[in-house]
């Protein structure tokens, strides 16, 4: 509070500058397009030593982003976008500049103008990689929102477009070599495909499926020879079954092919019904009547007609062995001969191998390049690209820089920071008498007390009424009070003896004259005979303050003798006191002087209790030293916060050589609500707490 105008001058000015910088500080806006890499890798993530994933190779990723950030890519920009025509960019400098080809004027040599725009672009862009993420921001910062999203766009789609445009040139250029190759490596497969079927032919080796045809015959011979070999142990097995079963007298109704046998099913259908119907008949009749001989006969006919199917079945499985050996034995004889044919082939195999492995690398080799060069010619009709774009740059709502809310807040910040820190330079930096310490401390002089503000000691209205009347109105208000405690520091309440008080202070307005006619009043009114002496010969306020209508110089008059003391003295009706006034202006020879000086202190003290002497300021005015050196005491008053230490202590210097008696100092216009963060136990420091003692 001490410093509130530095405070509030250091807050408005650095604000003031914020908002001054604020307002003339050019808007950025800032457009980012995000690019997605996608590199055509066979192993898109790789392991690292540890086992780790880790990205797939960052330098493919480094050398995207440093090409967009290349000379020729960012030429393509600026003719893409027509920035060469652009203020700002390509415009010459100054009219009517040169703006010719740099490189000879060659097509697509870079103009004047270009490379201009050129550098511009790189210094207004930046391209970064987000992490190890394949994805590239491309940023653009102008003064112009659509340029910036323009710009950035550009880059992008430039780097798109260029990077399809290149592959496009590799795949061609592949596929018209890889073409050329193919149809040499063609001729050469023919070639050796020729040679090995001339070679086959020669040596009887032709094949079919993989095999020649003697191996293919010995190949069919052996699987006929397994098959006959199979079907001659089957058609064995059956006859031995067939004769086993006749062997153990089973009537062969047991028989495999019998089973099979439709005949045979028939003749035991029959064979059954005849031996119900015989049964049914013998049970009936008897042993001897003619149906059951008759039933009997026709069951034995069915017998014999079975045994003779049963015969023919046995024999024609002896039919169905010797067909089955028949044909294996002419399957091996077949064999034989094929075998005798694939053995004169064995020789002519090892030329037909070598051969056959160099056609076939011929036509292998073939068929790859033809396969590249399909693919390369493929590729260079498609538009290929390793990026696309995974988003597009959008046109800005508002600029980057400056940002005004977070400018004026931190403006307002700084603004504290700067207000305060001008504070704490000025109270450190402050040389003016303050405290009682600064008194006590610096100045190692005594503190008599202080005289406080009527408006900050009590509730009255800045120059509403005078200190000095206000002593008298309100004798037990807080401001009276502090004149009793200055008095009583002087010495100046005792009952017994004289006592001379010479008041002054270092510099002009420091409250010297309102605290010699308040304590004079404050004295007078304690029934002490008080004198005051207005010994300031040049501005005279106490005769003014006092006794406004009384003209003439009281004071030199004394002094020089041509008028009485008791004339001179001017009574105060509101106090009692008396004053001894001086006014008008000074001769040439006119002054004090220590003899009459003298004389009149002397003539003072036989009449009053309490004589006190408002002299000039003590530096520069040579009198003031007369009159505090005559003396009882000295009460220097310096102002509150505004008189320098240097000039209090020169003060104390000039009274202490001198030979003055120096009482102390005491601090005038002293704010006593303000007093509290800087009294160090003085009474103002709590006057709150004693606001019931007193009647303001």
């Amino acid at each position: 509070m001490r410093h509130r105008w530095l405070f509030l001058g250091t807050f408005l000015a650095v604000v003031l500058l914020t908002g001054g910088v604020l307002w003339i500080t050019p808007k950025i806006y800032s457009a980012t397009a995000t690019l997605q890499l996608e590199p055509r890798e066979g192993q898109p993530v790789k392991v690292n030593d540890r086992g780790t994933l880790a990205p797939a190779d960052d330098n493919l990723i480094d050398t995207a982003v440093m090409m967009m950030r290349s000379p020729a890519l960012t030429i393509a920009v600026v003719r893409r976008l027509h920035l060469d025509r652009r203020e700002g960019f390509g415009l010459p400098e100054k009219p009517g500049a040169a703006d010719g080809p740099v490189g000879g004027g060659t097509q697509g040599a870079t103009t004047l103008a270009e490379g201009r725009a050129m550098l511009r672009v790189l210094a207004l862009t930046k391209v970064r990689r987000i992490g190890v993420t394949y994805l590239v921001d491309v940023t653009a910062r102008t003064g112009n929102p659509e340029l910036s999203a323009e710009l950035a766009n550009g880059i992008a789609q430039t780097y798109i477009a260029l990077s399809a445009q290149q592959k496009q040139s590799r795949s061609r250029q592949s596929a018209d070599d890889a073409q050329a190759r193919a149809e040499t490596l063609r001729r050469q497969a023919v070639a050796d495909d020729a040679t090995l079927q001339d070679y086959m032919v020669r040596h009887n080796l032709m094949s079919a499926e993989g095999a020649t045809m003697a191996e293919q015959e010995v190949s069919e011979l052996n699987r006929q020879i397994a098959e006959a070999q199979a079907a001659l142990a089957e058609q064995r097995g059956r006859l031995a079954a067939a004769q086993s079963q006749l062997a153990r007298g089973g009537g062969g109704a047991d028989i495999g092919a019998a089973l099979a046998s439709d005949t045979v099913r028939q003749l035991r259908q029959q064979e059954a019904e005849a031996s119900a119907r015989l049964a049914q008949l013998d049970a009936r009749y008897g042993n001897r009547h003619p149906d059951v001989i008759e039933a009997r006969n026709e069951l034995g006919d069915i017998h014999a007609q079975l045994q003779a199917e049963l015969s023919r079945i046995v024999s024609g499985l002896r039919a169905d062995v010797q067909i089955a050996q028949s044909r294996l034995d002419s399957l091996l004889a077949s064999r034989g001969g094929a075998r005798g044919s694939l053995a004169q082939n064995s020789a002519a195999q090892v030329g037909r191998l070598e051969l056959e492995r160099r056609a076939e690398a011929s036509r292998a080799i073939y068929n790859a390049f033809l396969t590249r060069a399909k693919e390369a010619a493929q590729a260079g009709s498609l538009a290929d690209t390793d990026a696309s774009i995974a988003s597009a740059a959008q046109v800005p709502s508002g600029p980057i820089s400056p940002n005004r809310k977070l400018g004026a807040l931190a403006g307002l910040f700084v603004a504290l920071v700067a207000a305060l820190a001008a504070t704490g330079i000025a109270e450190y930096a402050e040389s003016r008498v303050s405290t009682r310490r600064d008194i006590e401390q610096a100045l190692g002089a005594s503190y008599i007390g202080a005289i406080p503000t009527l408006h900050s000691a009590a509730r009255v209205k800045r120059g509403s009424i005078a200190p000095q009347d206000y002593v008298v109105s309100r004798p037990f208000s807080m401001f009276t009070e502090s004149l009793r405690h200055l008095a009583s520091s002087l010495d100046l309440l005792g009952a017994d003896g004289k006592r001379v008080v010479t008041i002054t202070s270092p510099l002009p307005r420091e409250g010297k004259s309102t605290t010699a006619m308040c304590l004079a009043r404050t004295l007078a009114l304690s029934r002490r005979t008080v004198v005051l002496v207005d010994a300031d010969l040049r501005h005279h306020s106490t005769s003014d303050a006092l006794v406004p209508g009384r003209e003439g110089e009281a004071l030199l008059r004394v002094l020089d003798g041509t008028l009485p003391i008791d004339e001179a003295l001017t009574r105060d009706t509101a106090s009692g006191l008396m004053v001894l006034t001086t006014r008008g202006e000074m001769g040439g020879g006119e002054g004090i002087s220590r003899e009459s000086m003298m004389r009149l202190i002397e003539a003072l003290k036989a009449r009053f209790d309490i004589v006190i002497f408002d002299s000039a300021p003590m530096l520069g005015l040579a009198e003031t030293r007369i009159v505090t050196r005559l003396s009882d005491t000295t009460l220097v008053v310096a102002r509150w916060r505004r008189t320098p230490l240097r000039a209090v202590e020169t003060t104390l210097e000039l009274l202490r050589q001198s030979g003055s008696t120096i009482a102390g100092i005491a601090l005038s216009f002293l704010d006593a609500r303000q007093y509290a963060s800087a009294g160090l136990g003085d009474a103002f420091g709590y006057h709150k707490k004693f606001k019931g003692y007193y009647a303001d």
